[in-house]
């Protein structure tokens, strides 16, 4: 596919994505999603929600590009909204249903706090997909993944 058909702010899907060297390793699997964050002469930069390679942001360069058979998702202008609000719902009652666990084995206090920290990853996840859908920010995908787990992520390799 050529490059100039990624549009920045853009999502999406990708059939088959290929395993990519990152670092010179062998070692990351392209997401089936991706958002374009930037287009450059080599390549583009997309946000695909994988952290392992310690940052959130990957290079694609030209001939990668040429190699993906890839869709645009399109979404109405009120898609966004109802995909976070979905999003927080969907935490919201895993939080309670981990709550209730947690609380039958370990009472109510540690139920709380479980749900807590259960809610704010969860919601990360949701966040995180949503964003290499092109349906919120990567930005905010970044931030959440940190204020949930503590784990600092660059946001450009």
């Amino acid at each position: 596919m050529n490059k100039s058909l990624f549009e920045v702010g853009g999502g999406y899907e990708i059939v088959a994505p290929p395993l990519l060297e990152v670092a010179g390793q062998p070692s990351h699997q392209l997401g089936r999603f991706f958002t374009v964050l930037s287009v450059h002469d080599e390549g583009i930069v997309v946000y695909d929600g994988s952290y392992a390679s310690g940052f959130s942001s990957l290079f694609l360069s030209n001939e990668i590009v040429a190699g993906l058979e890839s869709k645009r998702i399109t979404h109405s202008e009120d898609e966004p909204t109802a995909a976070l609000v979905g999003a927080i719902e969907s935490a919201l009652n895993a939080a309670i249903e981990h709550r209730v666990m947690v609380a039958e084995h370990g009472g109510e206090e540690k139920g709380i706090h479980a749900s807590h920290r259960f809610f704010a990853q969860y919601l990360s996840g949701q966040i995180k997909g949503l964003a290499a859908k092109g349906l919120a920010s990567p930005g905010l995908a970044v931030t959440m993944i940190d204020l949930a787990t503590g784990v600092g992520v660059d946001q450009e390799a």
